[in-house]
């Protein structure tokens, strides 16, 4: 039984994430129910124990609310979802103009998030967390210098990490990971989006340098400088995909 256990859960977060993306696409609008349990475990061919474990994950998630009796009736997830359902709503969702509004809003509070990450990294960082930050922006600029936009964004998403990791901070980097989790599935989703400017690594170093001397608001200053500047680029970038995508 042990063994079938770990193919049972997979079934489960199968059938929770499908339902979770038609859900976040709009197929089940709030307030409808869920199909019933046979309905559901002959679509997915399964049984009822996999369904109410996939229904219990849809319930933590906010995306439906259980009663007895009642069946599952979805939840308007715009008012009660958390920033968990960011990353899966960036890649379901098909209206480009509001995941625009959506990033607008987002996109300053991201970098409120990080600029008390890089305040807290100058503070708080050990030898070895400066080590390692000088590491992944000497790679960072190695790979700008020569034009590899696919190293870059992946390690760029290493930096901020290792920006978070030296603030050593639970509840900030909490509070970071959906935000770096959705600004890993835009990119994945929308590559035209990933901005590099001419100042990406003199940005690098400037903060890099000002963690390393215990320099708060330098570090600070130097972060949201570039991230003002950038931010406007990618929300121009999005307009114009938005302008180019036809209407669906």
């Amino acid at each position: 039984m042990n063994e079938r256990a770990p193919v049972a859960g997979n079934i489960a977060a199968t059938v929770f994430q499908d339902l979770r993306r038609a859900i976040l696409a709009g197929e089940f609008p709030p307030g409808d129910r869920l199909p019933g349990e046979r309905e559901l475990a002959q679509k997915y061919q399964t049984n009822r124990n996999t369904l109410r474990e996939a229904v219990r994950r849809l319930e933590h998630a906010r995306l439906v609310t259980v009663r007895h009796g009642q069946g599952v009736t979805v939840a308007d997830f715009r008012r009660t979802g958390t920033m968990e359902l960011l990353p899966p709503f960036l890649e379901t969702s098909k209206d480009i103009s509001e995941i625009a509004h959506l990033l607008e809003d987002i996109l300053p509070a991201r970098l409120l998030v990080l600029e008390f990450a890089t305040k807290l990294a100058a503070h708080r960082a050990a030898p070895q967390d400066v080590t390692r930050i000088r590491d992944i922006t000497d790679l960072l600029i190695a790979a700008f210098d020569r034009g590899d936009p696919v190293v870059i964004a992946h390690g760029f998403q290493r930096w901020l990490d290792a920006i978070i990791e030296a603030g050593h901070s639970v509840a900030v980097r909490w509070i970071a990971n959906p935000f770096l989790d959705a600004y890993r599935e835009l990119l994945d989703r929308f590559p035209a989006l990933w901005v590099l400017e001419p100042s990406f690594p003199q940005h690098l170093r400037d903060v890099a340098s000002s963690i390393e001397r215990g320099e708060e608001e330098a570090a600070v200053a130097a972060l949201r400088t570039y991230y003002q500047r950038v931010d406007r680029a990618l929300m121009q970038t999005l307009s114009g995909v938005m302008k180019s995508k036809p209407p669906i």
